[in-house]
Formats: structure tokens, C-alpha cells, sequence
């Protein structure tokens, strides 16, 4: 009961933080509130918190036994034994790049993206399209990210604040802001980058796939960062349903 309390307070704290930023920095002025598909993301916010912990937690129990043969328990102490902002400097440049790659990853391969579709299929951005993933889709991405976390030692406390850092990180970025910093905007992702990676303009597709800081994109060629201008069109080409039940059984239809 605490749990279900707990999501519908962070559902009303995130909408009385960013719905009037989005109403005073406004990238699109004319989009509404309560646009098209917030209730499904909406109700995403709400449930896949369970779906995902629950079935994560199992998933990286299992793929940590069978990598057991490669955890130093000698490692793990020297990495745990230091300084927390150390472990978190460390961490922070092993989720861009484990990030970029599975991000890229998700994108090219066939059955990794009719899972991750469902999270570009939303046709307009705001800070509630963060929450719209299919569940499968984001205990694949954790599994990937927290078992190499694992194996390495991170300590607890940086593993936790990763996953609120990732959280409000993928909040902003979803946001309907136009922030467009002159120099900040190189070297550290913001909106506009990532309403570039969710567009659905042909010359933006498959790109911007770092989380953090674009350098990644920079290396790997897949920077997209226009002057003067802004996506036309967001979503995907294929016709992923607009429901919440529609979009869990998405992915298996075409399978």
C-alpha cells in the first residue's frame, strides 16, 4: 500500500515541479497538458515500477550466479574501499558508455526494438513520455547495466543513486523545454538533443544515443545537433497501439 501511495505522490510532486517549467519554457507553447497518450503514460508510471523491480531483481540474481567465475571478491573490496565520489566518477563514465552501446544496441537489432518502439512511439514530448517503456524492454536495459555493476563491486549507495540520477535524468530530457545552452549543450545532453533522438524526421533517425554527455555521439558519429531548428515530428513510423494493455502485447504480435 506504501509502494502504490509512494507513485501517486511522485506522479503529483513531478506534475506541480515540471508541468509550469514546460509552461515557462516552453519548446512547443501550443501542445497541451493532458495531450494525447498521457494516461497511458500516466498509468506506466504508476505500474512499472512493480513489473520491473520484481522481475529485475530475479533476472540479475540468475545472470550474477552465472558470471560468478568472473567476480574478484579482492577486487570488489579494493573498488567498494574507495571513496564514494571516486565509485561515483567511476560508475557515472561505465553507464554512458554500457548506455550508448545497449541504447544503440536496442535500435539495430530487430528483437530488442520491437520492445524499445514502445518508447518512441509517443507522437509528442513532455516530461511524462519519460515513463513510457514496456517493461520487458527496461528489465533488459537494467540486467545489461547492474550485473557489469555488480562484477565490478560498486557499493550500494552508488548503485541507488544511479537509479534516481537516471530516473529525473530521463524526466528532464523527455521535457517540453527549449533550452538550448550555447556551450552547455556539448557537453552534457540536454532536451534538445534527446527530442532530436526521439524525432521522427528521416535525418534524425538513429541518433543521439547518449544518456549523458553527447562525447559518445561525437566519437561514434551518430551526433545530431542542428542549428536553428527543432523536430517536426516525433513517434514512430510503425503503428504501435495508443493503450496501456495494447503496447504490453505489442511487441509478441510480431514475434
Amino acid at each position: 500500500m506504501e509502494a502504490i501511495f509512494g507513485q501517486f505522490f511522485g506522479l503529483f510532486l513531478f506534475f506541480v515541479v515540471f508541468t509550469p517549467l514546460e509552461r515557462y519554457f516552453a519548446l512547443r507553447k501550443e501542445q497541451k497538458i493532458f495531450r494525447p497518450g498521457w494516461l497511458t503514460d500516466a498509468t506506466y508510471f504508476l505500474l512499472n515500477r512493480f513489473m520491473v523491480d520484481s522481475v529485475s531483481f530475479l533476472i540479475i540474481v540468475v545472470l550474477a550466479i552465472v558470471w560468478h567465475w568472473m567476480i574478484s571478491p579482492d577486487f570488489q573490496a579494493k573498488v567498494a574501499a574507495q571513496s564514494t565520489w571516486l565509485q561515483f566518477i567511476e560508475a557515472l563514465l561505465l553507464i554512458e558508455v554500457l548506455g550508448y552501446f545497449y541504447h544503440r544496441w536496442s535500435h539495430s537489432s530487430p528483437l530488442l526494438w520491437k520492445f524499445h518502439a514502445v518508447h518512441h512511439s509517443s507522437s509528442q514530448m513532455d516530461w511524462l513520455a519519460a515513463a513510457r517503456g514496456h517493461p520487458l524492454d527496461q528489465i533488459f536495459a537494467r540486467a545489461f547495466f547492474f550485473v557489469p555493476f555488480y562484477v565490478i563491486g560498486f557499493n550500494e549507495k552508488t548503485l541507488g543513486g544511479f537509479v534516481f540520477i537516471l530516473a529525473l535524468n530521463g524526466i528532464y530530457l523527455h521535457s517540453n523545454m527549449r533550452f538550448r545552452p550555447k556551450y552547455l549543450r556539448w557537453l552534457i545532453v540536454t532536451p534538445e538533443h534527446h527530442h532530436w533522438h526521439h524525432s521522427n524526421d528521416i535525418e534524425a533517425r538513429n541518433k543521439n544515443f547518449a544518456a549523458l554527455f553527447p562525447f559518445m555521439d561525437l566519437i561514434f558519429g551518430t551526433l545530431y545537433l542542428p542549428k536553428n531548428k527543432t523536430p517536426q515530428t516525433y513517434g514512430v513510423s510503425e503503428n504501435v497501439p495508443k493503450g496501456f494493455l495494447g503496447q504490453l502485447k505489442y511487441p509478441f504480435k510480431k514475434i
